[in-house]
């Protein structure tokens, strides 16, 4: 009898072993999607971390060029001087020949302007003509035309807007995209693996593009990495139109006149006249 109890026991402390043992190999089963997902993140986080290590601060840029323009079946191309005051304007001063300007395209607050100083011609609209009805400030424009990641209605992205964004991987390159979007439309900033912005991409929720900025010659500047050629592409009431901008020997931070008046003996066009504005 006494045996009897001895091996009951013994059976039952072997089952309790057993049971304890099972318990805790299930405790750690890991579900690998998991960690695959969390080494994603801690991976894109860490390359969002390097991008925004390239973003600098500037008061004024300055910058010699090349501007050229083509739409409508018309094209037009020139020297140029670019001057921007952070958040106040930006003002492209055309020069074909021998320095002498000829003419002004400018985006001050919400506005565009455009200037043919030899025809005594001007259009003046909102910036948003460029966008297609996306709305466009000033310093939106200009990290757009300068290659630098923004948040709409926020600012040039810095790490204290880092929580509104999120980074996907696409094909070896990384795509930033604004976690809250607007109805109408959606927009996102593609980089190559070295951090380089390759593109800003503008969609309207219906399918159609609006607008598209293409990168190139990303340099280190003062302030932070900086595309030093551009290809804006999009529609002006309907018809095709780009912009590329190419910059040379950008300046930073130097005190600068972009002040300017349109003559009330220059006349008025339509927005439909955009290209018919740059023809001499």
């Amino acid at each position: 009898m006494r045996i009897f109890r001895v091996l009951m026991i013994s059976a039952v402390a072997t089952l309790l072993v057993a049971c304890s043992s099972t318990k805790k190999v299930n405790n750690d089963v890991v579900d690998n999607n998991t960690i695959n997902t969390t080494v994603t993140d801690n991976i894109n986080d860490q390359w969002l971390g390097s991008v925004l290590s390239t973003i600098g601060g500037w008061t004024t840029m300055k910058a010699n060029g090349h501007f050229s323009i083509k739409g409508g079946g018309k094209s037009f191309s020139s020297a140029m001087q670019v001057r921007m005051v952070r958040d106040e304007v930006i003002y492209i001063s055309i020069r074909p020949l021998l320095g002498i300007e000829v003419g002004r395209l400018i985006i001050k607050d919400d506005s565009l302007f455009v200037i043919n100083k030899l025809q005594k011609l001007y259009l003046a609209e909102k910036v948003s003509l460029l966008t297609m009805g996306v709305p466009a400030t000033v310093g939106m424009m200009q990290d757009m035309f300068l290659g630098r990641p923004h948040i709409l209605g926020e600012g040039t992205l810095n790490a204290s807007r880092r929580p509104l964004v999120k980074v996907v991987d696409s094909d070896s390159r990384y795509v930033i995209q604004p976690i809250s979007q607007h109805k109408d439309f959606n927009y996102a900033f593609t980089y190559d693996s070295n951090s380089h912005i390759v593109s800003l991409d503008v969609k309207l929720t219906k399918g159609n593009d609006a607008y598209s900025m293409a990168y190139g010659d990303i340099q280190r500047t003062l302030a932070g990495n900086i595309a030093h050629s551009i290809d804006f592409n999009t529609d002006v009431k309907g018809k095709p139109l780009s912009l590329k901008l190419e910059y040379d020997r950008i300046t930073w931070n130097e005190t600068l006149d972009t002040s300017f008046s349109i003559p009330s003996s220059y006349k008025r066009q339509d927005a439909r006249s955009l290209m018919g504005i740059f023809q001499q």
